[in-house]
């Protein structure tokens, strides 16, 4: 009797609530100790790779084996594993301001700026002394993981980092070496192209892991209070091209032009040349053979050669009266010419005298 009151003691409602409650806080350890268990376990998305650190040490003797793919990882809960996500083969993206204006800048009493305070922003310097400021765009990727996994506490945030430090002193030690003239007309694409090689020597040095894509000098202008001086030259720049294309169009239509006048000037002076010695040649011809006639004959082709002389000289000297001075002239020639209409020629020789009417 007194066994079973014992035991109705030990049953009573308090004692089976506290049991209840133990055995409700027991499930729910169980639970709590099954969910850290799994709590290692990690989805990989498509674009990404992960790793595993254990202990700080990375699991796996060989790449292939320290890499995941996309999938579900397993992994022990922490602090013995710790796994990080790595953007695979994507382009990353980065803004840098460092070397551009800011906004609401403080000005002068005069409601102007007409300095640049270092200490609030950024700004390059060129070859002839000429200040400048730039915003910056830089395209990367992530090509050996484990680099930089190793290398930094943070990765993806020291990558980044990285980047943007080593671009804002490439930037402004490049610059130096170019004239502002150049860096705003032909040469701004080449002085992104050597900041760029600039920023990947530094990130191959020191093993970062990291791959410069691109880079893009995406706005390039002067501080605030030398806009307007950077606006006439701009617009100076303008009027050189123009002119420089209006000189080169007026040389693609005179040079022509004048190329055309030079061979119809060569043509006209070869086919004169070749006029010129024909009738040279014809003549020299008819010299020769009048000169055989004459070893023949040269009582007859002289006189021949005298008649058709004065024949010429009748025929182009116009209305004209010669009379000889017949008391003292020893002439034998006595020219009529123009008298009624008619040309009459009395020539006198020694044997005679011959007149012709023409």
């Amino acid at each position: 009797m007194n066994d079973k009151l014992v035991g109705e003691k030990t049953t009573t409602p308090l004692l089976k609530t506290i049991n209840d409650f133990m055995k409700l806080i027991k499930g729910f350890m169980i639970l709590v100790f099954i969910a850290y268990l799994f709590s290692g376990i990690t989805l990989i998305k498509p674009g990404e790779i992960g790793v595993i650190l254990r202990m700080g040490k990375l699991v796996g003797d060989y790449p292939e084996n320290q890499i995941y793919k996309p999938g579900w990882m397993f992994a022990l809960p922490k602090p013995f594993d710790e796994v990080l996500k790595i953007p695979d083969q994507k382009i990353l993206q980065i803004g840098i301001n460092e070397l551009a204006s800011k906004k609401n800048i403080k000005k002068d009493t005069a409601g102007n700026i007409s300095t640049i305070d270092p200490t609030v922003e950024g700004y390059c310097i060129s070859g002839d002394e000429n200040i400048f400021q730039t915003s910056i765009f830089v395209k990367y990727q992530i090509t050996n993981p484990i680099k930089l996994i190793f290398g930094y506490m943070a990765p993806l945030q020291m990558a980044d980092s990285l980047i943007y430090n080593f671009t804002v002193a490439e930037m402004t030690s490049v610059s130096c070496q170019y004239k502002i003239d150049d860096i705003l007309a032909e040469e701004k694409k080449e002085l992104s192209e050597k900041v760029k090689m600039g920023v990947q020597k530094k990130l191959d040095a020191i093993n970062s892991g990291l791959t410069i894509i691109s880079l893009e000098i995406s706005e390039m202008e002067p501080p605030p209070f030398l806009k307007f001086d950077f606006e006439d030259v701009q617009s100076a720049y303008v009027d050189q091209y123009q002119f420089i294309n209006k000189a080169k169009s007026l040389h693609e239509v005179k040079i022509p032009a004048a190329n055309g006048t030079y061979e119809k000037m060569i043509n006209d002076a070869k086919a004169y040349k070749e006029t010129t010695l024909a009738n040279a040649n014809a003549k020299a011809g008819q010299f020769t053979k009048m000169l055989e006639a004459y070893n023949k004959n040269p009582v007859e082709v002289s006189h021949e050669m005298k008649s058709n002389t004065i024949k010429s000289i009748i025929t182009n000297s116009g209305n004209i009266i010669v009379f000889p001075d017949v008391k003292s002239s020893q002439g034998n020639v006595t020219l009529l010419l123009g008298m009624n209409g008619s040309i009459i020629t009395k020539i006198t020789t020694p044997d005679g005298y011959y007149e012709e009417d023409d």
